[in-house]
């Protein structure tokens, strides 16, 4: 029997640290899941951050394009423009060069070219009145037509210039705005790529960090099916040792009973073989050897192990509270005390609170060991009663809707006093 006790707490101690190696696996998994959801939180609100940019830059980008063409477009329109204002340069040109020539023909003809004296000469070599009427008329009209002339040659030569000049002005202009255009687009072009290349980035990481998460998740499902596994083998484990102990308390049980009728097989012996006037006498020794046997059983100290080794075990196996339940189908909580007591130390203790009060030596919270009963309320009037586990822990049949569980002291719910039993 001690060996598969020893057994039994090596098998609770593994358990029990498998147990804690996997809690703490499934805490991490749940650490690191909570810590990369934050780091795809921020990824996303970069993200989005970064994509408005981008469309702002896009925008850009087809506003700058749009201006780029019309900008392209003018400056098509100026070149047709300098091409006309060329061909009609050109033909301004000519004019002017086919009236330089004309004049200087006119000049050498009249042999002017500028002097006054010549013209008088030509008009008074005529040979009559009529003759010099003529040649006025011709040196009249001569001197009309050049004048004329040489203003329109004037004028000419004054707009092929000036035109020239506005065309060179507005074509330089027209390279300047397509050059600054061209360029923007080149550093908007830029942004975008820059941009396009960060979002890249940022997927990546939000991927990579939901391939993390996909990982944790699944290694925090791994720890929960451990703890779950590790939880029914000390569950295995509890049944088991309360199995083991509540055979020793019915061991311990029946050679106590023994121990007992023979005692008193022994004193109702010696009672009927002593002569009858000593029949006092034979009385008063079997009270004695009566009340010694007794005394015996009160005070024979209770395997407190089976006991929260019991306790605990039940409290895995779904058993419902019930009022005035004593049996596996259905505890109260007084029901279930009575039964961990009877099965696991063969000791009566009473159906109810009150009577479970007398069967104790009262003690504070403070000083009760595993095993102690513990009581809500005032002494002799107490309405909840638990089996304490230790570490604060107690074996309770709670209330209705609920099963039979392990509870923790709190500033909530925690005893009023606690109770050994004798």
């Amino acid at each position: 029997m001690k060996i598969n006790n020893k057994i039994a707490k090596v098998m609770m101690m593994t358990a029990t640290l498998i147990g804690m190696t996997a809690v703490a696996e499934q805490a991490n998994a749940s650490d690191s899941i909570t810590d990369l959801t934050s780091t795809i939180t921020k990824l996303n609100s970069k993200s989005t951050e970064v994509t408005a940019k981008l469309a702002t830059i896009n925008d850009e980008i087809d506003s700058t394009k749009a201006e780029v063409k019309s900008a392209k477009d003018d400056a098509a329109k100026l070149e047709s423009d300098q091409y006309k204002l060329g061909k009609k340069i050109s033909r301004l040109n000519v004019e002017i060069t086919q009236r330089d020539s004309q004049l200087s023909d006119q000049t050498r003809a009249l042999q002017v070219n500028g002097n006054t004296s010549s013209m008088v000469e030509f008009v008074s070599d005529s040979k009559s009145v009529v003759d010099a009427f003529k040649r006025v008329g011709t040196v009249t009209t001569l001197v009309g037509a050049g004048q004329k002339a040489a203003k329109q040659q004037k004028v000419d030569k004054a707009e092929v210039k000036a035109d020239k000049v506005e065309l060179d002005k507005k074509a330089i202009a027209q390279e300047k705005t397509v050059k600054e255009y061209t360029n923007k687009q080149a550093e908007l072009a830029v942004k975008q790529a820059s941009a396009n290349t960060l979002k890249a980035q940022i997927d990546t990481k939000k991927s990579d960090a939901q391939s993390s998460i996909d990982d944790a998740k699944a290694a925090e499902k791994a720890a929960e099916k451990a703890a779950a596994d590790t939880k029914a083998a000390n569950d295995k484990n509890d049944a088991a040792a309360a199995d083991a102990a509540a055979a020793k308390a019915t061991e311990a049980a029946s050679s106590s009973n023994s121990d007992a009728t023979s005692n008193k097989e022994t004193s109702d012996s010696s009672v009927a073989s002593a002569p009858s006037a000593n029949n006092s006498s034979a009385d008063t020794s079997s009270k004695k050897t009566s009340n010694t046997s007794s005394s015996s059983v009160d005070s024979s100290s209770l395997d407190t192990s089976s006991i929260t080794a019991l306790a605990r075990s039940l409290t895995t196996k779904g058993i419902p509270y019930r009022w005035g339940g004593k049996a596996l189908d259905g505890f109260d909580c007084s029901g279930f005390t009575s039964y961990v007591y009877a099965h696991a130390a063969g000791k009566s203790i009473g159906g109810y609170t009150v009577a479970q009060e007398g069967q104790v030596s009262y003690e504070s919270v403070s000083q009760a060991q595993p095993g102690d009963l513990l009581f809500w309320g005032s002494k002799g009037s107490s309405y909840h009663v638990a089996i304490y586990l230790g570490g604060s822990q107690f074996a309770e049949a709670p209330t209705e809707g609920q099963n039979v569980k392990i509870s923790t002291m709190s500033a909530y719910w925690k005893p009023d006093f606690a109770g050994r039993v004798k």
